[in-house]
């Protein structure tokens, strides 16, 4: 009898076993790869409460916590009979009586990253309640886990993803924080060390985090480990291609180790995220210095399309085009240009050529005098066509042609000024064309009403000091004149002529003197590279022309 009931317990225990444990577990989510450094986990042999738990204990032991630690590469479960007896050596009778400071202690011995405890105890006939504690060698925190397993593998199975391996993942990403937020306190402080060693820790637990990898191309940055800091820079990018922080410490980098093609590229990302027209602007002025005309172009385009009225962009991409001699597709831009900065003769000059090469003068010449029939009140497009009417008395080789063109021109400023009489560039454009007549009262008299109207143009100077020094050289040619003479005369004509020589002297030196006062007083209302030139030489000019006629 008692042989048959020990047949049928034995019989009744396998045929249990088998109904909730048998077959290799199957996975139940996808691993992803991970290239990070994985945890090391470590768990301590769990404390059974009851004589009931001990059945669940040897399953989790032996299979269940191997399988479900399987399917998270970012763990590595280490064995549990090599922790088994090394706990057993460290002599602690009671896991749930372990200090903070033994459990660190145990677990560096061990090399785990996160040690576990726990216990399991019997609720129902198939329900068992298993409290964990999570502990991290690494910032020292502790943290319970609670959660219920039942008796059938299934569900105890999805019991422990949701709530053991959730749990310890959430747990991970928190220590990932605490570490992130240490290595940035080093960093703020200087300790760049510590940081690096830090982040290097946050990275191996998180290898996605593009922030970490930003403070550690920070941290090379700082150190002068360039190369490294590009690599963690480029990672962080790679992450997240808008990261801002990056991109903007990778332009400082470039900029300071003299990578222009680098840092180009960069601020390429950085003006696309910012739609910023200003940095397109410095980009294609980059690339146009490094003889990349297309990709400077390209640059300018950008800035149009973030900003279509840039008047700045239109004006570099209108010179872009001009010095290409593409003159058609430069006169948009030069004519929007000019609008913004009529008073800008070398705009002006470039657009009058622009439509000469591109055999629209007389087009444009039509279009702006159309604008004014419809409106009298536009001043733009007085100012436009009397620059092109002055650009066309230029090239007239007929001295009647080129007269009547500047009559037509001149009326048609004197018709601005009936409508704006306090236009400044109504009374330039007519100095401009009085000087080129050699009308040296009436472009001095222009120039000056110029100046009350605008003290800040710098071209009324420019012309001022053109009469002074046509004036000048008139009285330099008639003083070497009267020396030759006064040199071959006698008597009291010699006396005569000497008298004459000293006054046209005199009145010379007078005029380069003022036309070098309106030079160094123009110098300093521009800042325009082609005018400063201009203004230098015509300096060096007089400044000779002085020491000519000073003294005896």
């Amino acid at each position: 009898m008692n042989r048959l009931l020990l047949i049928a317990m034995a019989a009744l225990l396998l045929i249990s076993a088998c109904s909730v444990n048998t077959g290799l577990p199957q996975p139940t989510q996808a691993t992803e790869a991970f290239t990070g450094i994985p945890t090391k986990v470590a768990i301590l042999p769990l404390k059974t409460m009851d004589a009931r738990s001990r059945n669940i204990r040897k399953i989790l032991e032996v299979r269940d916590l191997e399988y479900v630690f399987s399917g998270y590469p970012q763990f590595e479960l280490m064995d549990l009979e090599t922790v088994a007896e090394e706990f057993k050596l460290y002599g602690i009778p009671d896991v749930d009586d372990m200090l903070p400071e033994e459990m660190q202690e145990l677990a560096e011995d061990l090399g785990a990253n996160v040690l576990i405890t726990g216990n399991i105890s019997s609720t129902r006939a198939n329900l068992f309640a298993i409290a964990m504690k999570f502990y991290s060698t690494r910032t020292q925190e502790l943290r319970q886990v609670n959660f219920n397993v039942t008796n059938i593998k299934e569900e105890r199975w999805e019991t422990l993803n949701k709530s053991l391996m959730s749990d310890l993942d959430t747990f991970i990403s928190t220590e990932v924080e605490k570490i992130f937020n240490f290595a940035t306190n080093f960093y703020a402080a200087g300790n760049y060390v510590e940081a690096e060693k830090q982040l290097k820790a946050a990275i191996g637990l998180d290898p996605v985090n593009k922030d970490a990898y930003y403070y550690l191309g920070a941290t090379y940055y700082k150190t002068d480990r360039y190369a490294l800091a590009e690599e963690n820079f480029n990672k962080a990018i790679e992450i997240d291609p808008t990261h801002y922080q990056a991109l903007i410490m990778m332009n400082e980098m470039y900029e300071k180790t003299g990578e222009n093609l680098k840092r180009i590229a960069v601020m390429e990302k950085i003006a696309a995220i910012n739609e910023d027209a200003e940095l397109w602007l410095a980009i294609g002025n980059l690339y146009a210095e490094a003889d990349k005309m297309d990709k400077a172009q390209a640059a300018f385009d950008n800035a149009l399309e973030s900003e279509a009225d840039n008047s700045l962009v239109k004006t570099r991409l209108a010179f872009l085009l001009y010095d290409q001699q593409r003159y058609a597709e430069a006169l948009p831009y030069l004519e929007s240009a000019y609008d913004s900065y009529p008073e800008n003769d070398l705009i002006s000059r470039r657009l009058a050529v622009a439509y000469q090469r591109s055999g629209r003068m007389d087009q444009a010449i039509a279009r702006y005098e159309g604008l004014i029939k419809s409106n009298p009140n536009n001043v733009q497009a007085y100012l436009n066509v009397v620059s092109l009417y002055r650009n066309q008395a230029s090239e007239a080789t007929n001295q009647e042609a080129k007269n009547a063109i500047n009559a037509k021109a001149i009326e048609t400023m004197r018709q601005l000024i009936a409508v704006d009489e306090d236009n400044p560039m109504a009374y330039l454009n007519l100095a401009s064309i009085y000087l080129a007549q050699s009308k040296y009262n009436d472009a001095e008299s222009a120039a000056n009403t110029t100046i009350q109207k605008d003290p800040s143009l710098y071209q009324p100077y420019v012309i001022l000091a053109t009469v002074s020094q046509s004036r000048g050289t008139t009285e330099y040619n008639r003083f070497v004149d009267l020396e030759k003479r006064a040199a071959d005369a006698v008597g009291r004509q010699a006396t005569q002529l000497s008298k004459q020589r000293d006054e046209a002297k005199a009145a010379a030196n007078a005029h380069f003197r003022s036309a070098i006062q309106q030079l160094t007083t123009a110098r300093t209302l521009t800042i325009e590279p082609e005018s400063l030139a201009d203004i230098n030489n015509r300096l060096s000019v007089l400044n000779n022309l002085l020491s000519q006629t000073t003294g005896y």
